[in-house]
Formats: structure tokens, sequence, C-alpha cells
């Protein structure tokens, strides 16, 4: 009976810090979230920001200062104040967000190389392959469901993105992380079930097995801007 009620305070305590931990500029930055786009904003605005941008480069060129350096050092300066005006909690789920590059390649690769398994002990005709592939799919389903988990702390809990990679990257892995769930209980159904066919197993682990690819792909793109960071 404690311990019940202890869970459910701590659920009322994270409930109550959710609306103050997730409203932080590093989803803004991102374009996670509704709202407008920096494309909506007005057109004059922009002309008079390149317009001043052009005067100051200029002056700074004439002084002979290095205009990149400066701004490096000014953002890097920035990025350092707005960590320091960050609540315990708003470092924390920020943290947390920033494991989600660290933890996402477990699934891709576990889960992309069991359905390499089977094919390899199909070829092979040797079926003691499956259980490697099993196993891999459970430890790739547990690293998809927390992987999933830390990017909805990485990209804030909305649910739309202004940015539509973000987006569809979103809810993609939600997707791929609850099926991964069921591709589990698909493979150990197959174990207990050895003549009946695999037809929904092999369905599923092939479609996730591409949905997979494309996800890391959108999430390559969203991190370094596309196919432009892989020109020759």
């Amino acid at each position: 009976m404690r311990t019940s009620k202890l869970t459910w305070l701590a659920a009322a305590l994270a409930l109550g810090m959710a609306g103050p931990l997730l409203a932080h500029e590093d989803h803004d930055a991102i374009g996670a979230g509704p709202g407008k786009t920096e494309a909506s904003q007005p057109a004059e605005n922009g002309d008079h920001a390149a317009m001043n941008g052009n005067m100051m480069g200029g002056a700074d060129a004439a002084m002979g200062r290095d205009v990149a350096a400066d701004d490096m050092a000014m953002g890097h300066g920035h990025d350092e104040a707005a960590a320091k005006n960050k609540t315990l909690g708003q470092r924390l789920v920020s943290w947390l967000g920033r494991l989600h590059t660290v933890v996402i390649h477990f699934p891709i690769a576990l889960i992309i190389g069991a359905f390499a398994v089977e094919l390899f002990g199909l070829w092979r005709r040797k079926p003691f392959y499956r259980d490697t592939a099993r196993v891999m799919l459970v430890v790739g389903a547990l690293g998809a469901i927390i992987a999933a988990s830390l990017g909805w702390f990485a990209g804030g809990f909305y649910l739309t993105d202004r940015n539509s990679v973000l987006m569809t990257h979103r809810w993609l892995g939600t997707s791929l992380a609850l099926l991964s769930i069921l591709l589990v209980y698909l493979a150990f159904r197959a174990r207990r079930e050895v003549k009946q066919p695999r037809t929904a197993y092999w369905g599923l682990l092939g479609a996730m097995t591409i949905a997979i690819a494309v996800q890391g792909w959108l999430g390559g793109s969203f991190m370094h801007g596309g196919l432009d960071h892989l020109a020759f």
C-alpha cells in the first residue's frame, strides 16, 4: 500500500513539473511543437536584418576583425548563459534528450541484423539461427523503446511539430518501438508453434527493416541537413 502511494506521488510530481520543464529554448530551436516558422515572418524584417548584417560585416572587415571567430565566441557565450539559466529539471530533460543519439544505434543494428541472420538461416537451412535472431530482437526491442522514450525528451512532448522532418521522425520512431514489441511476440510464438507458417513474422520483420532504414535516414537528415553532408 505504501509503495502504491509513493508511486502516485511521484507521478503527480512528474505531471506538475512537465509544463515548465518541457517548454525551453532547445525545442524551439529545432522546430519542435506547433508554431510559426521563420519563413512566415514579414519579409521586411528579413530585409532589415540582412541590411544590418551587411553593414556590420563591412565594418568588421574594415577593422580587420575575424567575424567568424567572433560569432563562434558569442554563440558559445550564449550557450553557457542559457545553460546557467536552466533549472535542475530542465537540465535533466536536456541531458536525457541528448542520450537519444547514443542509444538509437543499438535497435537499428540489432533489428536489421536479426533480419540478416534470419535470411542466412534460410539459406543455410539451419533453424538454430532463429534463436540468435530472437535474442537480437529482444535486445533491439528494448533499445527501441528506450530510444523512442529519450527521443520525446529530445524533441519535447508535442503531438505536432512545425518541422515536418522532426514530426515524421517522431511518430515513425514511436510506431517502430511499439511494433518491436509485437515482433518479439511473433518470434516467440513461432518458437512454440514450429509447424505453423511464419508469414506474419516475416512480413513485419521485413517491413520494420525498411522502416528502420528510413527512420535512420530521417534522423541523419534532421541532424546533418539531408544529403548535403554527403556531397563529394
